[in-house]
Parts: structure tokens; sequence; C-alpha cells
């Protein structure tokens, strides 16, 4: 989960006027928010959003007493956020193992790579169940994100013909994170990095079973990088998220499945090493990371600024800080990477209000 984008300003723009919508909705507006939310009250992207997810005063959570508000709304976040995790992983996972191009050009990078996309799919899947059936078992109503599974399927070899929530077809890719981890400098303190390799409004998945090779390594190349942002960004968010629960269960759920992220990142991190370098048709380069060993197996985060300038540096996942990693800023990321491009208005909104209440929370 990509949280580069600090301000929920566009987001908030964005919900001024309708959303394009290219695939038909499974159901109305409403409809669409109870089953989400599970309440009959339409979620709106302001702090008011924490009254709507509070929780059953009646329910323990597993110890601890009552679960409080604030920890449900994180817990709701987070299963929202993983069951998006789930889609894009699936797609992934799909092809990377049924599209034989693909799944060559992927291995061109890591031989391994297929491998660890099968895996990191099915961690995700386990988290949002996990959470979800914790929720369940306090008395809150899981979080269900199948109406809004209205995007349509890459029409290519290897990829099952059923209705998503992500749209890996024309994606931003934030790889500034490649050097902000090598750097002393922190998001949370303002330091800005630049992007390694540019990649905007691109495909990172096959959508033609008439591709040829260069154009399948560009897919493989742009999507290697995307794997890295998208668990850079879920490394930074549960490091957020984690300091604002208060309820012991809600501390374990965090602390246990944050670390994943990170192991996710820094797996996918360490097969950019088998980037090479290369220019695609029109004029998209990437960088030969293969041949530059002095840059590219700098995979351990490098000590940087934390908690006070003045302090030692010191080896961390950064940002941690909610204006770059908080709640709000991955649902920004996320929507300016293009990752929900067709998606609803009522989806935004949805998103959106599960963001700002999980922030809210601690």
């Amino acid at each position: 989960m990509s949280v580069e984008s600090p301000q929920i300003d566009p987001v908030l723009s964005a919900l001024a006027v309708p959303s394009p919508i290219t695939a038909p909705q499974a159901q109305d507006d409403a409809s669409s928010r109870r089953n989400f939310l599970g309440m009959a009250t339409a979620v709106a992207a302001t702090a008011a959003t924490v009254g709507l997810l509070g929780t059953n005063a009646r329910a323990q959570g597993g110890g601890g007493g009552p679960v409080p508000a604030g920890d449900i709304a994180i817990l709701k976040f987070l299963a929202a956020a993983e069951l998006l995790e789930d889609d894009l992983w699936a797609q992934y996972a799909e092809l990377a193992t049924n599209n034989a191009g693909f799944h060559d050009a992927l291995s061109a990078i890591d031989p391994s790579l297929p491998r660890y996309i099968r895996d990191d799919r099915n961690d995700e899947r386990s988290h949002a169940l996990l959470i979800n059936a914790y929720l369940a078992s306090i008395g809150e109503t899981p979080v269900n994100l199948d109406p809004f599974r209205t995007l349509p399927s890459a029409r290519t070899q290897g990829a099952e013909q059923r209705g998503r929530l992500t749209n890996l077809t024309n994606l931003t890719v934030d790889t500034s994170w490649f050097f902000r981890y090598r750097g002393a400098g922190n998001p949370d303190f303002g330091d800005t990095f630049p992007q390694l390799v540019n990649i905007t409004g691109r495909s990172t998945i096959p959508t033609s079973n008439a591709l040829n090779a260069n154009q399948l390594q560009t897919l493989a190349h742009s999507a290697a990088f995307h794997f890295c942002a998208i668990e850079q960004g879920g490394s930074s968010l549960y490091s957020n998220l984690i300091i604002k629960a208060q309820h012991p269960v809600t501390k374990r759920i965090l602390s246990s499945i944050g670390p994943t992220e990170v192991y996710h990142f820094a797996v996918f991190h360490k097969t950019l090493e088998g980037v090479f370098g290369f220019t695609s048709g029109d004029g998209l380069v990437f960088p030969d990371l293969r041949s530059n060993q002095a840059l590219a197996e700098v995979v351990m985060p490098q000590p940087c600024k934390f908690l006070n300038p003045n302090f030692p540096l010191c080896s961390i996942i950064r940002p941690t800080g909610d204006a770059n990693a908080g709640a709000v800023a991955a649902a920004v990321g996320l929507l300016n990477s293009g990752l929900f491009k067709g998606q609803s208005r009522v989806f935004i909104n949805a998103a959106v209000g599960l963001a700002t209440a999980a922030d809210a929370a601690g």
C-alpha cells in the first residue's frame, strides 16, 4: 500500500464530482454502503465517521475488556486494505502462474518471483480472513467488499474472468522509496526523494495475448517495482497504526501482521537486484541494477533521522507519521496511483471514511 501522497485534499476534491465508472455497479450506492460497512447511514470523509464505527460495548475482545471504537475503526480499515491487497495479488498470481510469457519475463528478473507472488497473495488473504473473523467474534460486522468487485479482469491467457476490486492496467508506480531507504532522509521530517524509474500510466499485467517479448518484459519490470511499492507502504501503515491501538488483542494483531508486510517488502526489494537495464519500445528506461551491485545490494534500511534530527541516525521503517504513513495517506496514495481507476464514487467515499476513522483512533 503506497503511502507517498500525504495530503487528503486530492481525495476530497475527487469526492466533489462523480467518479468515472467503467463497469456496472452491483448495487445502488446506499445498498453498497450497507454491505461495505454494515450500517444504513452513508459514510462521509469526515472525523464524524468515528462515531459510526463504534464497537459493541457488551462484547469482550478476548481478554482486556471491551474493544474501543478506535480499535474497531483500525481493524475495519485494515480488513479492507488486506482485501484490496488480496485482490491485486490474486491478479498477479494468476498471471505469474498461468501466463507463460509473463511468467518467463518475471523469472528473467528473479526465478523465484512467481513463487513469491503466490505466497504473498496467500499471506494477504490470511490477514483479511483473520481480522474479519476477530471482528465477527466480538459482535462487529466483518468488512465485505464483494459489492465493489465490478472492475473487469484482463482479457488474456491465465486471468480468471471475474469481478475485481483493483485495476492494474493504468498505474503510476512510486519508486522514490528506493532512494529513501538508501539515505539519511525521512519523509516525516519533510525530506523528498526522486523517482528511480518514471512508471506513469502503465499496465503492470498483460492485457493481450499478442504482446511481444519487449512488451512483456516492460510489464514485468514495472510490476517488480510495484510489488515493492505496495509492501513498503504496508510496512509504514502498520507501524503507524499500532501506536494508536489500545486493546491488547488489537495490538497483538497489528504487531503480528505488520512484520509480515516488512518481510514481503524485504523479499521483493531483494529481487530488484536482478533488474537488468533496457528501454521499452515507447521510451521507458529501466536502470541496470544487476550490474550496479553497489546500489542494488543496499537492501538493509540505512540509518536515517528519527524522532529528533539531533538524535543519532537510526535504521527504521519510514515514514511512520500520520501525514505520510497514516490510513488516509495510504488511501490517497492508492487512489493517486490509479489502482482504483474505474471504481465508483461510493467506493471512494467508503474507503476514505474508513481511513479517516482509523487515523482518528487512539
